[in-house]
């Protein structure tokens, strides 16, 4: 049978490339998914191990292993002088830092401080210029904040290093050097500043206590055994659970504290992998069903010779372990290439040098298995259909599942169970703000969605078909052929179903999640941008409105000016126009003869009708905690801006408050980069800059990240799917080679021919699109409340545009997949379609 299968293999190698490319897609989507963990990991321990890369061990508490009180740095001299005295010891080093802001300019950065290290050995941070400190008030700033901050070495800076509830007094400091970014994720938005052990010293108040050191070994010693005796020596001293681990394993532990301990990143790509994997076996498993039904006159040849059905079935299970194991081997090379590239590419980013390609084996052998796998269970079906065709009944096709037979009806009713009670778990747990109880629901009834799919696809086609049928006889043909074969319709259209449902639901859910929380975000912070005077600039006067929307990036200003204090606090006054052109919800501009009070100003009741400056004004309430008493420019135009609450400085000595509204272009860098800016423009510090915008540009930069990574993702099961649509498409073609050829003896010109091959292909493409549309919208909108019902009122908002171009994009596919087998259709004179056994 391996003869045979070769044969089969090379005689009909053309219509196995769509099986190939599904094949190859699937497996490398899975293979690159478990190298994507690897290599996250990889890169983590190389950025988190980069601080360790001097030592042999490393000395720690287990702060897990207390059940009581905590010591807090534990590691005093004294102790890492007695380590240092073991023999196998050769230097010690104890970490230490502390936190401090560092001023240069306007500009206000949040650091951490360390000290140069006494060895060399343990020298860590990179210097990129100039020298490390080696006397008091000098330090080095990594290169990010000296580009950010311009900053050259030479240059004075501030450091003021909290020592108490007091505000520390910024001290002068010379920068010696810039250091290199560190790629320590702990070290977040933090600035590195190294100074002089001295300084540092100064900056923890004399406290020489760490929580962890670092040590050398004496050369030819075990470093296990090595560990044993410091713990020992540890324990001595009176630390009560001390750790002592290599390099390599503190790194790996590190690596698991910041991920939570498990790969969250792996398991999420895994289940777009999964899907992939679906929509491969869909393809496969229609690819193999259409190519047995074409060789039924072979089969039963081969039966009439006296092949057993055993070697029937051997025969197309050896065609689909040929074509999985090439198939995967091309599919796992791509991966690693693709990732490769990316890798490359990441690492020439700033502050990313330390990303790096990890191709572990289980990675390879999973990919190779796993599509292997994956082809033969999908040629499995079609395999046992090949064994029943008896060697009499050479020209009728195989029976499939269809509800006139028992594994046709038993399908049909798990399905229809499977729909039931997954939209009572999808509905139980949208009203309940319970996703896990949605997903599952979600999960279930999907599936039963495409068990029954026989029933609700061929049908759609076929309506949708009708609508056309009248426009021309390529048009009728078309219609009826697209549904002549409904297990094919059903199995091709159900490849794109699945695909398009999962993009919609993603396109649907993220849309709604972020109207959702800019909703939330508008509620807490009403306006982009809110600038506090810090009582030592200039005050803002009539011009500072005009100043700040000089600013790049700033789009309008308001100037709130104080006009009256009252029992609610301190009341503002604005131009009501300019205050809705700021204000992300206009419409809390209040009107005239109105006061706009947040629910904090009261107690527990709500009062209807405020005083303020003698005039009687209606209340409006809102629930936005961030807003100031705020009236109109009119409203406050004859009242007395020296008029007080007792014990209450005067409202014209207050410093007014300025509100903008940012450009929707700019993203967290640079919104980030816009407070220091404004902060530049006005004269303020860094920290009198607030609003939402950071806070939202955060959320929408992530939410647009993830969605574009998913969307990518899905994108793969889409293109599986739509091979699948161009491959099904060609073996029917095939299989009506002869019918084509009598339409195109009776009169059928190549151009209708072709027309009909493409409407048929758009008729599945696009009815599958809808019904996937529909679903996905369903889903998306149920999951979205099932994830945000319980934090807030989930907000409907659907993506109409993206929306229209997946229907669009599918329906372009399915005519793109017909061109290829309509040109070969065409070509094919009458004549030698009609000889055509």
């Amino acid at each position: 049978m391996m003869t045979l299968a070769w044969a089969n293999v090379r005689s009909y190698a053309r219509r196995y490339i769509a099986v190939v490319l599904a094949v190859m897609i699937g497996t490398a989507f899975l293979a690159a998914t478990l190298m994507v963990g690897s290599s996250a990991t990889a890169s983590l321990q190389q950025s988190i191990g980069a601080g360790y890369k001097h030592a042999d061990l490393i000395a720690s508490v287990d702060f897990d292993a207390y059940t009581g009180e905590v010591p807090d740095a534990p590691y005093n001299p004294g102790i890492l002088a007695e380590v240092e005295g073991l023999d196998s010891v050769r230097d010690v080093q104890s970490d230490l830092s502390a936190g401090a802001r560092l001023g240069s300019g306007n500009s206000t950065f949040q650091s951490r401080l360390h000290s140069v290290p006494d060895t060399p050995d343990f020298r860590s941070t990179e210097l990129a210029e100039g020298e490390f400190p080696d006397s008091p008030h000098e330090l080095t700033v990594d290169t990010a904040t000296a580009e950010r901050a311009g900053i050259d070495v030479g240059d004075t800076v501030s450091l003021a290093i909290p020592t108490g509830e007091q505000e520390p007094a910024p001290v002068a400091y010379r920068v010696t050097g810039l250091t290199e970014v560190s790629a320590n994720p702990a070290m977040g938005a933090f600035t590195e500043v190294v100074v002089t052990p001295a300084s540092l010293q100064e900056a923890l108040g004399g406290a020489t206590g760490a929580n962890s050191f670092q040590l050398k070994l004496a050369e030819g010693v075990d470093a296990g055994a090595t560990a044993d005796e410091v713990a020992g020596v540890l324990r001595a001293a009176g630390v009560e659970h001390p750790q002592v681990l290599t390099a390599a394993e503190q790194t790996v532990q590190d690596v698991a504290s910041l991920s939570g301990g498990s790969d969250q990143l792996t398991v999420v790509l895994l289940v777009f992998a999964l899907v992939a994997l679906v929509v491969t076996g869909l393809v496969v498993t229609n690819t193999f069903s259409v190519l047995v039904t074409q060789r039924t006159r072979e089969l039963a040849l081969l039966r009439t010779l006296g092949a057993a059905r055993r070697q029937i079935r051997g025969a197309v299970v050896l065609e689909s372990v040929i074509i999985g194991v090439v198939a995967s081997a091309l599919g796992v090379l791509l991966a690693i290439g693709v990732m490769s590239g990316l890798i490359a590419y990441v690492a020439t980013l700033p502050g990313t040098a330390f990303a790096v390609l990890s191709v572990p084996a289980s990675s390879v052998l999973i990919g190779l298995g796993v599509g292997t796998a994956m082809t033969i269970l999908a040629a499995w079906i079609p395999a046992r259909q090949a064994t029943r065709v008896a060697p009499l009944a050479a020209l009728r096709p195989a029976d499939g599942a269809s509800v006139r037979n028992r594994a046709g009806r038993a399908r049909l009713v798990l399905g229809g169970l499977g729909v039931l009670l997954g939209a009572a778990l999808l509905a139980f747990g949208a009203v309940n703000a319970n996703l896990l109880v949605s997903f599952a629901g979600g999960f279930v009834s999907f599936i039963g969605i495409l068990m029954i799919g026989s029933l609700f696809l061929p049908p759609a086609v076929s309506a949708v078909g009708r609508l056309v049928s009248g426009t021309g006889v390529p048009a009728k043909l078309a219609a009826l052929n697209s549904v002549r074969n409904p297990g094919r319709t059903t199995a091709t259209a159900t490849a794109l179903l699945i695909g398009v449902t999962l993009v919609s639901m993603i396109l649907v859910g993220a849309q709604s999640a972020k109207a959702t929380f800019d909703q939330g975000l508008a509620g807490e912070y009403p306006v982009d941008v809110t600038v506090q005077h810090d009582g030592v600039a200039a005050p803002f006067g009539a011009d500072a409105a005009d100043r700040l929307t000089a600013v790049d990036g700033v789009e309008h200003a308001v100037r709130l000016v104080p006009v009256a204090d009252s029992e609610y606090g301190t009341v503002y006054a604005a131009d009501p126009e300019a205050l809705g052109a700021v204000l992300n919800d206009p419409s809390l501009v209040p009107a005239e003869g109105e006061i706009l009070l947040p629910d904090t100003a009261f107690d527990e009741t709500v009062v209807k009708e405020a005083t303020v400056a003698g005039d009687s004004l209606t209340v409006r309430p809102t629930d936005v905690d961030a807003f100031v008493p705020l009236v109109t420019a009119n409203t406050a135009a004859s009242w007395d801006t020296a008029v007080t609450v007792a014990g209450q400085p005067s409202p014209a000595d207050l410093p007014a408050i300025l509100w903008a509204d940012a450009s929707d272009s700019l993203d967290v860098a640079g919104a980030q980069e816009l407070q220091s800016i404004i902060a530049a423009a006005l004269g303020v510090e860094d920290y009198s800059v607030g609003g939402g915008l950071i806070e939202r540009q955060m959320f929408t930069t992530v939410i647009d990240m993830l969605l574009m990574v998913v969307t990518g993702l899905l994108a793969v099961a889409v293109l599986i799917a739509l091979i699948g649509v161009a491959n099904t498409l060609s073996l029917s073609i095939l299989e009506r080679t002869r019918e084509n050829s009598l339409l195109r003896a009776l009169g059928l010109t190549t151009r209708q021919l072709r027309g009909m091959l493409a409407l048929e292909a758009v008729l599945i493409a696009g009815v599958a699109a809808l019904i996937g549309l529909g679903l996905g919208t369903a889903y998306g909108l149920l999951g979205t409340q099932s994830a945000l019902g319980f934090l807030t009122q989930v907000i409907v908002d659907l993506p109409w545009v993206q929306l229209a171009a997946v229907l669009a994009v599918a329906v372009c596919a399915g005519l793109l997949a017909s061109v290829v087998p309509a040109r070969r259709a065409a070509r094919l004179s009458p004549v030698a379609g009609l000889a055509t056994e």
